[in-house]
């Protein structure tokens, strides 16, 4: 028998994050680099961060729903989860009350998705505060347009200012 395994939607997912969109990013057909980055400060954010470049598929039969990147990193035990892949726990800070101390309201926390577009492949890499981990790839069909999210844990609003400096960019390789 076969045991029944719980997949969750990124509406559930996302669904404890009060959520900022910083718009979206149209990726053509052809290889190319592009990224998303925001910075924070960790002791002024919400104890649970989300981040994520995603893109909403309808057109196609064999998939529907929502792909991308999206994680969710804990401040307080410094946890990095996949919350679109099921990869679960994609990586672990050290010492992360000393980790995120370090960052201030002058020198913030970057945090940034840096994406390589190759043949059908998505090649993503999350950068957090100058560490950097490797995150599933996804196939990439025709062009597409991902948008880029950012939120913290909590109530509607919350979360509005907690994100500075936010940048879309892309580069033809």
């Amino acid at each position: 028998m076969n045991n029944p395994t719980s997949i969750i939607s990124p509406e559930m997912a996302f669904a404890s994050f009060d959520l900022v969109s910083f718009g979206s990013l149209t990726i053509p057909p052809h290889p190319l680099r592009f990224g998303f980055q925001v910075d924070i400060i960790p002791e002024t954010c919400p104890g649970q961060i989300l981040f994520a470049l995603t893109t909403r598929e309808t057109a196609r039969s064999d998939f529907k729903g929502t792909r991308g990147f999206a994680v969710c990193l804990d401040l307080s035990t410094g946890e990095i989860w996949d919350l679109l892949n099921n990869s679960g726990l994609i990586g672990i800070l050290d010492e992360p009350e000393i980790f995120f101390s370090k960052f201030t309201d002058e020198e913030p926390m970057l945090m940034s998705w840096e994406v390589e577009h190759l043949g059908n492949a998505l090649i993503p890499r999350l950068h957090i505060g100058g560490e950097e981990w490797l995150y599933p790839a996804i196939k990439a069909y025709d062009s597409l347009t991902m948008d880029t999210l950012a939120g913290g844990e909590g109530d509607k609003g919350s979360t509005m200012t907690a994100f500075m400096h936010p940048a879309v960019w892309r580069e033809v390789l």
